[in-house]
């Protein structure tokens, strides 16, 4: 569905407040939602721990008694396992560094919450 003209200059309009207000929040908003990739090595592992700890359930249920019951368990809690670790190898892909490998500068400290808002609090009342 199309925008008319004045909902695509409100659209502008907005967009290039947020831009003023928070650069940081629109930058992120325009380069869209960050590239995730997966890291193999770990993945092969965690499947491979995953399939071990199925076998080890499987083979620890057969046997039954006590001992199997307790390798039952541990392959459950290897299978735990190797899907958190999975679950843990998508990482964000770093953004490239132009620079070298010297770190960059952090930026100053934006002041708390409670400080921004009686800032605002007192812009509004000089307005009145």
């Amino acid at each position: 569905m199309a925008l008319s003209k004045a909902e695509q200059e409100l659209l502008a309009q907005l967009e290039s407040s947020l831009a003023a207000e928070d650069p940081k929040l629109a930058q992120k908003l325009a380069s869209g939602p960050p590239v995730r990739r997966l890291h193999p090595r770990r993945a092969t592992f965690s499947v491979v721990g995953a399939l071990a700890g199925v076998v080890c359930l499987v083979m620890g249920m057969m046997i039954g008694r006590t001992v199997g019951i307790a390798i039952a368990v541990a392959g459950f809690v290897v299978m735990l396992a190797a899907t958190v670790f999975l679950l843990t190898a998508w990482q964000a892909k770093p953004e490239p560094n132009p620079g070298s490998g010297r770190r960059q500068p952090s930026p100053p400290p934006t002041p708390d919450f409670m400080t921004r808002l009686e800032r605002r609090w007192q812009e509004r009342q000089g307005r009145d």
